[in-house]
């Protein structure tokens, strides 16, 4: 792997005089070449003010257009927070797919760090005809888990044309869960118009294992890898990143399998044949904190490395923040995640906080 460039996608041009964080981007690129970015811009971390917004490069990702929201808030009655990615179909539609938090106390964050719980929210896609200069008003999805779901992957369009993302299940305000903790497959098979999450894409069985940030990729044979992050909810137990993959288009998933790695947020990206790029935010238990990159030979449905890099170290020491839940504590980077370009570099996102300060940044990668 060989790093070509890293571009800021976003940071506050003025933070001496206003705060705007800028996290949990996502990249896309349209049939015509231009490459767009979906992120996060609010006041804080977890800020009432939170929205996605969108902004458009023209050169490659070198630069990024000035942001734009994607959502009129003002004709809501309700108080949002939402987070969301966005893929371009072929036609140049773009599909976004997110989440929304239910903001009518101001003055309540968005986690609960007593009990690791969080507030209400609900599912929602989108979609836009113009390039992302607009996109229609978020349409709810229903899921298994009710008002506390973590959907925060994109959406992976397969080759039969079917939509599909991984999902999982949050505790509610008090610290309740509503459903089994494992991972699911939020699925339509017809372009949004109908959905389900019948399908269990990672379970750890009746152990307390979480499968929070999980992200598909489908290789070129079909297969599809799924991936997430894994830590024991009742001792706190870290464990190594697991995936789980399907040879039936979806329709069941193995048991999860050890990736070997240490870490938190990860992705996967197809890159060609049955090879995958594996992503791992390494925030704990290491003296060397970072992205890591895995190049992944996937033909025999194992996970067999071939080449890995550090990709992106924090310039500054990685400390806890007590104010959060434990397993988010150690949030000061992280979702990274790649797609593979019409001219075959690897584009990655993830953001970092520098200097409390919070960035989001787009990397090019070229692969041996």
């Amino acid at each position: 792997m060989k790093i070509i460039s890293s571009n800021i996608i976003y940071e506050n041009p003025l933070p001496q005089l206003k705060s705007i964080q800028s996290y949990f981007p996502f990249l896309f690129e349209l049939p015509n070449g231009k490459i767009g970015a979906v992120t996060v811009l609010g006041e804080a971390f977890e800020s009432v003010n939170g929205r996605s917004y969108i902004s458009i490069s023209d050169d490659g990702g070198n630069t990024f257009s000035t942001p734009r929201p994607m959502f009129d808030h003002a004709e809501r009655t309700d108080k949002l927070t939402d987070y969301s990615k966005a893929v371009a179909l072929a036609d140049g539609r773009i599909v976004a797919l997110g989440y929304a938090y239910l903001r009518d106390d101001p003055n309540l964050p968005i986690g609960n760090a007593e009990n690791g719980g969080v507030l209400d929210d609900f599912v929602f896609w989108s979609d836009s005809y113009d390039e992302g200069k607009t996109f229609s008003s978020m349409k709810k999805i229903p899921c298994s888990w009710g008002p506390h779901v973590e959907a925060s992957a994109p959406l992976t369009v397969l080759k039969d044309g079917s939509w599909i993302s991984p999902i999982t299940g949050f505790p509610d305000w008090n610290g309740k869960m509503h459903g089994k903790l494992c991972g699911r497959a939020l699925r339509s098979f017809d372009e949004g118009k109908t959905w389900n999450d019948d399908v269990v894409c990672m379970d750890f069985g009746d152990t307390p294992v979480s499968c929070y940030e999980q992200r598909m990729c489908q290789l070129d044979s079909g297969t599809i890898v799924n991936i997430g992050w894994n830590e024991n909810l009742f001792t706190g137990e870290r464990l190594m990143n697991h995936y789980t993959y399907s040879v039936d288009n979806g329709k069941t998933f193995s048991s999860p399998i050890t990736t070997g790695v240490l870490g938190q947020a990860s992705s996967v990206c197809a890159i060609g044949g049955e090879r995958l790029l594996a992503l791992h935010a390494v925030r704990r238990d290491t003296d060397r904190p970072g992205i890591y990159g895995y190049v992944i030979d996937f033909s025999e449905r194992s996970w067999n490395v071939v080449d890995s890099a550090l990709i992106w170290a924090p310039a500054t020491p990685i400390k806890k923040d007590e104010r959060m839940a434990e397993i988010f504590s150690f949030l000061k980077f992280g979702q990274p995640g790649a797609i593979r370009l019409s001219d075959g570099d690897i584009l990655m996102s993830h953001w970092f906080a520098d200097a409390g300060e919070y960035k989001t940044v787009a990397t090019r990668i070229r692969l041996k």
